[in-house]
């Protein structure tokens, strides 16, 4: 029986050596060892770069571009940071989780390590080995840094053209272009020399990688734009990410002329304790249905002019009781905008909102004052503090239930409101449309405040959960 065994291992042995061979990490052999073993071998045949990811250095994308055939995709790496890049026989295959990125159209290996180092990308094609050129993993000393800082201006409705900043760093020497749908699906990839590119242009286009002419763009669909600026060592020190509709709110109320164009009421705030996001709430009606976001490129354009703004996909979710719809926009940048719905007879427009996260951040805070005047009865009166009451037009006031009802919603010019008393009221602006229920003793409510300014950005932000006593 033994000698059995032994002679099964004879024979399976050079195919174990074989699987271990090809797996280059079980084995002890460098890359060029690997090279040596393929008769056809293409330098600076793959195209790929590296990244750190978002927020987080120690955390490296190596991108590739994986034509199509593409087999036997490998990653290797230096040994030691100090060796020669140039030299394959100082590098060893590295096994790393691989993923596909804009619909697998690209791929990119994980690498998670703060360590710098080079790294090279090999496949097959058609019995050739092809490799890339050695990247330069740089994620300490030249962090790659994310934005969405790319204007975006429109040959026709459907042919968006992209502008961004030169790179900072000396070494820049291309740029990386990707189209992609809703769904992040590859749309389109291109290189330019150039900081801008037009859809679809290729007079300044160094290379693609398209197999065919990108199909026309469509209104009213979302796509997304991503930039990456790639150094001589194939390391991207900025990428740039940003989401674009075709079709501006000019052509948008163009397209429903059949519809009566009626006012909405929003208004945004920043968020709390962060500028960097943005709130915008809107009161929706009954019937109403295609929420809408839009904004300018900045502040410095005319806000009544609807060519200036452009719809963003944003999410939305249910407040204030759920009387109320939220967007929230990811960004301190300062813009005009205005949210849109339609019924079925009219599009809702909303007044222009200019956002100041970075000018004047919503102050919020649980500073109110709660008094009960009269023993009988619960009527509580609410009296709060505003350091910018000279810019505040007015007061919006929201009650709830402790689970979340809508109770109330009220305007006042002061100060102080006195729940539920009307008299400095601003009655044809109610959001409530029947007299609200009194308060049950020992229950729990939430009361809500947003001090508003003319351009209906919310300078102050109250919120205070009650017991109602006597």
């Amino acid at each position: 029986m033994k000698f059995k065994n032994l002679l099964f291992f004879l024979v399976m042995l050079p195919f174990l050596v074989a699987c271990s061979q090809d797996n280059d990490v079980l084995v002890s052999r460098n890359l060029q060892q690997f090279l040596d073993e393929n008769n056809t071998i293409i330098e600076d045949g793959v195209t790929a770069f590296a990244a750190n990811a978002n927020a987080n250095t120690n955390l490296v994308h190596i991108f590739y571009f994986p034509e199509e055939g593409a087999t036997n995709v490998r990653y290797y790496e230096l040994t030691d940071p100090s060796l020669d890049e140039n030299n394959f026989a100082n590098y060893r295959r590295q096994s790393l989780n691989s993923q596909t990125v804009f619909g697998g159209k690209l791929a990119r290996f994980v690498r998670a390590s703060a360590l710098e180092s080079y790294c090279l990308v090999t496949y097959f094609l058609d019995g050739e080995l092809k490799i890339s050129s050695p990247i330069k993993l740089q994620s300490q000393s030249k962090t790659t840094t994310y934005s969405d800082n790319v204007v975006i201006n429109y040959k026709t409705r459907i042919e968006p053209n992209f502008t961004w900043e030169e790179s900072s760093s000396a070494d820049h020497e291309r740029y990386f272009q990707v189209i992609s749908n809703e769904e992040n699906n590859f749309l389109s990839g291109t290189f330019t020399k150039e900081t801008f590119f037009q859809f679809y242009d290729e007079d300044n286009v160094t290379t693609t990688i398209n197999t065919e002419t990108p199909k026309a763009l469509e209104e009213d669909e979302v796509y997304n734009f991503t930039m990456m600026d790639i150094g001589k060592d194939n390391w991207v020190t900025n990428i740039i990410e940003e989401q674009f509709i075709p079709r501006n709110l000019e052509e948008f109320v163009a397209f429903n002329q059949e519809k009566t164009l009626a006012d909405l009421f929003a208004f945004a705030a920043s968020a709390n304790g962060n500028i960097e996001n943005t709130y915008i709430y809107y009161l929706p009606i009954t019937d109403a249905f295609d929420f809408r976001y839009y904004e300018t490129e900045n502040t410095a354009v005319d806000k009544n002019d609807f060519s200036n703004y452009r719809r963003k996909n944003l999410s939305s979710s249910p407040r204030l009781g759920n009387r109320f719809g939220r967007f929230t926009n990811n960004t301190s940048k300062e813009v005009w905008c205005v949210v849109t719905f339609s019924t079925p007879d009219n599009l809702h427009i909303s007044a222009p909102i200019k956002t100041q996260n970075l000018s004047k951040a919503t102050k919020w805070t649980t500073d109110v004052l709660i008094n009960y005047p009269n023993p009988e009865s619960l009527s509580p009166i609410f009296t709060w503090m505003d350091e910018r009451a000279a810019e505040t037009e007015r007061y919006l006031q929201i009650f709830t239930t402790d689970s979340n009802a809508f109770l109330s919603g009220t305007f006042t010019q002061e100060q102080t409101f006195q729940y539920y008393n009307e008299a400095n009221i601003t009655i044809d602006d109610n959001i409530h449309t029947e007299t609200p229920p009194d308060l049950i003793l020992d229950n729990e409510y939430n009361f809500s405040l947003f001090g508003l300014n003319a351009d209906n950005w919310t300078n102050l932000i109250i919120q205070k959960t009650f017991i109602a006593a006597q």
